[in-house]
């Protein structure tokens, strides 16, 4: 992996101070917030798995803040699989769902990797309630300091949106990074532009990896 000499050695403390702010947010914002791409680009052996928390904080439509649980599990050489469940106050209240994740391009030797994740996702909405189904294009790399890592991500989700019998389509653009500073935590920071359909919003996490 590439070396990056200039990364913060102390990129835990500021992601800690990051996801302290949205919890802050969260006490005086209604929610209307979803589910971000968060750690999906990060791929994990067959056998081993993580467990994280974000928040995301909705910048169009109204302000709002909601929260998600994550677990990925490493299937296979290829595949990931990653169980979602959340909730908060608002147009988008409780959610459940998840996704699979392929990545067939690792990323190693100086190469980005590319991979593809299809995923679902059922939000209950104030009087319905709301799947949306999407296929998520993506990019990331690692660049390595030290005991540390940086791995930036960009990924295009597509796809649509069902509630009372209509359906519309979904397009967004995510941009953000991953760090670790330590053997077990990583955390995440990411932007989401809305493009159709969708809402531009902040978010942050944590996540364990035993």
């Amino acid at each position: 992996m590439e070396k990056l000499q200039f990364l913060p050695a102390r990129a835990g403390l500021f992601g800690t101070l990051f996801i302290l702010s949205f919890i802050l947010l969260a006490l005086h914002s209604p929610t209307r917030a979803h589910a971000g791409l968060g750690t999906l680009t990060h791929f994990i052996a067959p056998g081993e798995f993580s467990l994280g928390a974000d928040i995301d904080l909705t910048l169009t439509s109204g302000a709002g803040v909601a929260g998600n649980l994550k677990f990925t599990q490493g299937v296979n050489e290829l595949v990931n699989m990653t169980a979602v469940l959340g909730s908060g106050s608002g147009p988008r209240r409780f959610r459940v769902g998840g996704n699979m994740i392929i990545d067939f391009i690792p990323d190693i030797d100086g190469q980005p990797g590319m991979g593809f994740a299809i995923q679902g996702i059922y939000f209950r909405l104030p009087d319905s309630g709301q799947l949306e189904l999407t296929g998520i294009p993506y990019l990331h790399k690692t660049f390595v300091s030290g005991n540390n890592e940086i791995e930036p991500f960009l990924g295009l989700p597509l796809g649509a949106a069902f509630s009372e019998g209509r359906y519309r389509a979904l397009s967004q653009v995510v941009a953000g990074s991953m760090f670790k500073s330590s053997a077990k935590f990583r955390y995440t920071m990411e932007f989401g532009i809305a493009v159709n359909n969708t809402e531009s919003y902040i978010a942050g996490g944590i996540t364990y990896y035993p």
